[in-house]
């Protein structure tokens, strides 16, 4: 229905804060709340912008209220610059983990395989790193089941 797509366009245009959809994990979602603030600070950045040309304006004459928006203006183009900078980040970032999750599914790591060639007979084992509880609990019944290895 092409009417539906139009309408969802529309009503994302029409939002005035960006939606929260903030994730689980404690570091993403810093980076997420941050980029978040960052979209509403540039969305918003109008309102004191005015307010201060109108301030400006009425102490310093025009003169003031122009250099208030002169300067405001490339705050504002940096903030920008900076978003899309950002924005442009998080697809590669999102692209780079696609391809990893696709990589892992269709088993093309060649890496893991070069690093450990003693496992690549195992099977479908599930890996053991060392150090992990399974690691010492497997290790500690071969100890107990060897006689006279104390």
């Amino acid at each position: 229905m092409p009417g539906t797509a139009n309408m969802e366009r529309r009503n994302r245009r029409l939002q005035w804060i960006p939606p929260w959809e903030m994730p689980a994990d404690p570091i993403k979602a810093v980076f997420w709340f941050l980029y978040w603030l960052l979209r509403v600070v540039v969305r918003f950045y109008w309102l004191p912008l005015l307010a201060g040309v109108l301030y400006e304006s009425l102490l310093n004459g025009l003169i003031g209220g122009g250099i208030t928006l002169l300067l405001g203006g490339v705050l504002w183009v940096a903030l920008f610059a900076i978003l899309k900078v950002v924005e442009l980040l998080r697809g590669v970032a999102q692209v780079l983990a696609t391809v990893e999750q696709l990589q892992r599914e269709l088993g093309l790591d060649e890496d893991d395989s070069r690093s450990r060639p003693s496992e690549s007979g195992a099977g479908d084992e599930p890996r053991v790193v060392e150090g992990t509880i399974v690691y010492l609990d497997e290790k500690r019944r071969e100890r107990e089941g060897r006689p006279g290895a104390n």
